[in-house]
């Protein structure tokens, strides 16, 4: 018997169901598609729910995962409210979902027409459709920026979190929101912009906030970054601040990526009165962005940015496990690169020079080359290519039981038994573990195929070589791409005046 599947999705242009939550827009979507397989006689094998908000296919996982279906041959046919649910991205996106449909023969079936991608007139008909649905998502996308920037400049506050220190209040009698003062809050940002005017750094005021158990809004630790933005947004002077997140596109490794830049320099963006109150002064908050200036890096920013550090990606703290970050001493300070635990106040490890922290991990590279040449050596890869089919066999079991309870999350969601918001909170937390099982598959499997080729040692044993004996000369991109071939993690650690840890995870079986 053949089988179809079904694609909900909700867009952000809907005009029949706007005032809808995502969970009743799907509803109404899911009623309308199981009359139509009904009338037909469809026997409905999956249903995707694609509830997060994406323009490409890149940030769509339920899509991603009904193209491989699609591609691989399983479906006669897919069921849509209306064609535009399954692409209104860019060109390339939608020339790709076209050729899936068309190379593997499957229907698209929407309430008011059967797409049949192996009929030349149905063929052009489906891609126009999708023509006409990119124009007018651009026409109405340009509407809602000029629309957002009329809401800015008459006070309006435009996001949907409202900052530290304020609530958002639905204004009366007309349409938008504004912030208004949340007490409690309030005194923290005024303690903050205080201890901040009396030369206090960022990190030292997250750390006194910590001491005193002072809570953040989600329960997490005071960071110097958060710091850091709430001293340099003029929010809190009264205003609305327009244009100061700006993303671009760049085209890098054949994939489209996107990057965001946020301005600091309040003269680089729109600034409007605000209908709210302020909580620091003008003048205060003037002072504040002097001394941010004074204490400023001594190396600019840079438009675009090169990779500084060798060890990014791979450099964690072996006392609370966040990122070890790269920083930049002021420019009275000699402008020395240092690493420093991103934990704040809630993590003791001490923060050390970036030059001598790499000098420690290249010397610790080095100890474990020599002493695993030696147990290669003496003992050969039997015992490791146990120990890589051991941590394979419990990995496989670990993932058949997460595609278990994936597989049981969808068939309460197609019961009724699990809501909509229920079903992606539970299965957001499934495919991230699946994915990290995999991941760890992935890795093992690499490694145990490595130990088990004929000439096993010498292509392992290169790799770390080639970059003891080359570091010195090479650009930090190309030390950050070998280190990653060579290590999975490093581990940091330094006590108060004490000696630099490092702790190594290679790629390689560890000793």
């Amino acid at each position: 018997m053949e089988q179809y599947a079904k694609y909900l999705r909700k867009s952000r242009f809907d005009r029949d169901y706007a005032e809808l939550s995502i969970e009743e827009t799907l509803k109404r979507h899911e009623a309308i598609l199981d009359k139509l397989a009904g009338d037909r006689g469809f026997c409905i094998a999956r249903t995707y729910y694609e509830v997060v908000s994406g323009e490409s296919i890149a940030a769509r996982p339920e899509i991603q995962k009904l193209l491989e279906e699609v591609n691989a041959g399983v479906y006669a046919g897919v069921l849509v409210v209306d064609v535009e649910r399954l692409a209104r991205g860019n060109g390339a996106d939608q020339a790709y979902i076209s050729q899936v449909f068309q190379f593997s023969g499957t229907k698209i079936i929407t309430p008011a027409k059967t797409y049949d991608p192996s009929d030349e007139f149905d063929e052009e008909y489906f891609e126009f459709g999708l023509f006409m649905s990119r124009r007018e998502y651009k026409t109405i996308n340009r509407r809602l920026i000029r629309g957002r920037d009329s809401s800015a400049a008459e006070g309006k506050y435009l996001g949907s979190i409202a900052p530290y220190g304020y609530s958002r209040r639905k204004l009366e009698n007309e349409k938008g929101y504004t912030l208004e003062e949340n007490p409690a809050e309030a005194e923290v940002v005024k303690k903050i912009f205080s201890l901040y005017l009396s030369r206090s750094g960022t990190k030292n005021i997250a750390n006194y906030l910590n001491e005193r158990r002072v809570p953040t809004r989600h329960g997490e630790a005071w960071s110097y970054s958060t710091i850091a933005n709430i001293v340099t947004n003029p929010v809190y002077t009264g205003k609305i601040r327009r244009g100061w997140s700006r993303q671009t596109k760049v085209f890098e490794n054949g994939e489209v990526k996107k990057h965001t830049k946020r301005l600091k320099n309040p003269e680089d963006y729109k600034l409007y009165d605000g209908l709210h109150p302020a909580l620091i002064s003008e003048a205060l908050f003037a002072r504040a962005q002097e001394i941010r200036a004074e204490k400023a890096p001594g190396i600019p920013v840079r438009d675009r940015r090169d990779l500084q550090n060798a060890f990014a990606g791979l450099i964690f703290c072996s006392c609370c496990g966040k990122r070890i970050g790269r920083t930049v001493t002021a420019r009275s300070r000699g402008s020395v690169p240092r690493f420093r635990c991103v934990g704040g106040s809630s993590c003791r490890n001490m923060s050390a020079d970036y030059k001598e922290v790499e000098e420690e991990i290249i010397s610790a590279l080095r100890e474990w080359l020599a002493g695993y040449k030696v147990k290669i050596d003496t003992l050969g890869f039997a015992e490791d290519i146990a120990e890589c089919n051991g941590e394979l066999d419990r990995l496989r079991l670990e993932e058949a039981a997460c595609l278990k309870q994936l597989d049981t999350a969808f068939d309460l969601v197609e019961q009724g038994v699990y809501s909509l918001a229920l079903f992606q909170s539970r299965r957001e937390k499934i495919e991230a573990s699946l994915d990290g099982v995999r991941h760890r598959i992935k890795q093992a499997s690499e490694t145990l195929a490595r130990l088990e080729e004929k000439n096993a040692l010498p292509q392992l044993i290169p790799e770390t070589e080639e970059l003891l004996d080359s570091y010195a000369h090479m650009a930090v991109e190309d030390r950050n791409k070998l280190l990653k071939a060579v290590l999975c993690r490093i581990e940091y650690k330094k006590e108060p005046g004490g000696k630099i840890e490092i702790d190594l995870y290679p790629r390689l079986p560890r000793l």
